[in-house]
């Protein structure tokens, strides 16, 4: 009886890690840090490339090599400028050392297609598109003084990607992404290429 006891229990933690192992992993997260260079015309603004920002991504497979997600990230730019006089959107003007600040959220829907299935592959490119709404804002301060404008934009992004898993449940995400935000009345056209290193978690 122990014989037969032991021999069932073997057999079902057999199936039991079996199953784990050919599990479908349908959902995953992705923790990313983005950092980023300025493209025109947001480079006459500021030119300097930042490595502040961050992204979480949390999404699933509708197929074994497509995915849907959403995704929201926090780029900071920062730049000191020349001596010079600043003329403010409002009209005022003040001579000094100005320094540009540009925040930007971006808020996204994404689809992904993987040229390889990530879940069972080592390594596994892809191409990517998202679409959403990128919240900007543009600040210049001189002193005392500080000039701001803010405000919601239309935005979209092409991406290309490598994954390279460490384990059936973990990777390593690389990403290059232009990241495009329209202009309005409030803010100014963003433009900005994305270099982006994330950890993934399948589930």
């Amino acid at each position: 009886m122990k014989y037969i006891y032991k021999l069932l229990s073997l057999a079902f933690i057999v199936c039991l890690l079996s199953a784990k192992a050919n599990a479908q992993y349908k959902y995953y997260t992705n923790f990313s840090w983005n950092t980023a260079l300025p493209m025109s015309p947001t480079s006459d603004y500021i030119s300097k490339y930042s490595v502040r920002g961050a992204g979480f991504e949390w999404g699933g497979f509708v197929k074994p090599r497509v995915s849907l997600s959403g995704f929201i990230g926090w780029n900071v730019f920062y730049q000191a400028k020349g001596h010079q006089t600043y003329i403010s959107p409002e009209g005022g003007a003040v001579t000094g050392t100005p320094y540009n600040y540009i925040n930007a959220i971006p808020i996204f829907a994404k689809a992904s297609y993987y040229f390889k299935d990530p879940t069972s592959e080592k390594i596994a490119p892809y191409f990517g598109i998202g679409v959403g709404t990128t919240w900007q804002k543009q600040n210049t301060d001189f002193g005392l003084y500080s000039f701001y404008r803010d405000g919601w934009m239309f935005g979209l992004f092409p991406e290309l990607g490598l994954e390279y898993s460490v384990n059936p449940i973990s990777a390593i995400n690389f990403n290059v992404r232009y990241n495009q935000s329209f202009e309005t009345d409030q803010v100014d056209k963003l433009g900005y290429l994305g270099f982006n290193i994330g950890f993934v978690y399948r589930y």
